[in-house]
């Protein structure tokens, strides 16, 4: 990129052909220098600690993994995290099964906090449920997070009932698994009960959005258009949830910088499904602001679905988009919906 720069600032009318870059061999040089200090970084450590295995700190990998996961995996990266069910498979001991997802740059540790644990165990006399946490690279399309779920649910025996809970992107992770499970006719589809998706942006997010467009105008002066690649990096993940695309055919073929969404995807009407959605505002605002990330009507999915029958929507003031995740009224209301006749 600064090669670049460095090319159309020293010749901005292109004397020397299209494409051109500047000192290509310094700027060799410079990229083999900072190789070969990297590897010399790396055998360092490993000649400090022979025996050492990966002690990667898991919040710092998830949020690698969320803004650079294709990337990670792509390359087959041992840093790409693989989809993971925790602490283990379910048993068959207990009736139904809770699995947790969690979003965009985050791991199962985000379900560790005292509201969460109130509530699982609340479900496990009460919903003879056990309890499950997902972690997955975040960076990858949802539709092939979608698919990687669907393929670990049809993959392992399952207890007669199955409710998902996913915040955020991890709402649009498991709806993408219901629907791709279903079009492919698995069995284990018939079992899921409830989905509930805290937060999440069914109508898209508007800062991936702002980011779009701001990327866009990168582009518009050849000595801004090198800048445009550091926006590029960002994963596959983030730039799905501009419109809150769940399926591979509402990304496929279309321009990375895309202004307007394609189709959307039905809700699945065989499952009972809860929309949360949080405010920073107080109650009775006209128009109430949406939680730092995610709009208010976009978490609701007030536009995709005004009139679905199986679809509980829920509205909580003075609640931000984490904050949710703690927050004992976000499982009030799931015991409530859960339990409801």
């Amino acid at each position: 990129m600064v090669q670049d720069m460095h090319g159309t600032i020293a010749n901005p009318f292109k004397i020397r052909g299209e494409g051109y870059t500047a000192a290509p061999i310094v700027y060799d040089l410079i990229r083999y220098g900072f190789r070969q200090a990297g590897n010399l970084a790396g055998f360092a450590n490993l000649a400090a600690d022979p025996d050492q295995e990966l002690r990667d700190n898991l919040d710092l990998r998830s949020v690698v993994n969320g803004v650079f996961g294709q990337l990670l995996h792509t390359q087959d990266s041992d840093y790409a995290l693989p989809m993971t069910m925790l602490p283990q498979a379910p048993s068959l001991e207990r009736d139904t099964l809770i699995l947790f997802v969690h979003g965009l740059c985050l791991n199962e540790g985000c379900w560790n906090n005292p509201a969460a644990r109130a509530f699982s165990d609340w479900a496990g006399p009460k919903l003879d449920a056990q309890t499950r946490t997902l972690r997955y690279n975040t960076g990858l399309h949802i539709s092939e997070n979608g698919r990687a779920l669907a393929d670990l649910l049809a993959g392992i025996a399952l207890p007669s009932r199955v409710i998902l809970i996913g915040h955020s992107m991890g709402g649009l992770v498991s709806r993408s698994a219901l629907h791709q499970g279903r079009e492919r006719g698995d069995a284990w589809v018939d079992r899921i009960s409830h989905l509930a998706c805290l937060g999440a942006p069914h109508q898209g997010a508007v800062l991936e959005r702002v980011g779009n467009q701001a990327n866009r105008l990168l582009g518009v002066t050849p000595y801004s258009r090198p800048l445009m690649r550091l926006g590029n990096l960002r994963s596959d993940g983030i730039r799905d949830l501009r419109f809150g695309y769940v399926l591979e055919k509402q990304w496929r073929d279309r321009p990375l910088d895309e202004a307007r969404p394609s189709g959307k995807v039905p809700l699945d009407p065989h499952v009972k499904q809860l929309f949360l959605a949080g405010s920073l505002s107080d109650e009775g605002a006209d128009n109430p602001l949406g939680d730092w990330l995610v709009r208010v009507d976009s978490a609701l999915a007030e536009r995709l679905y005004p009139d679905a029958d199986n679809l509980t929507r829920r509205l909580f003031h003075r609640m931000g988009h984490m904050a949710m995740l703690e927050d004992p009224r976000t499982y009030d209301s799931l015991r409530e919906w859960l339990t409801a006749p």
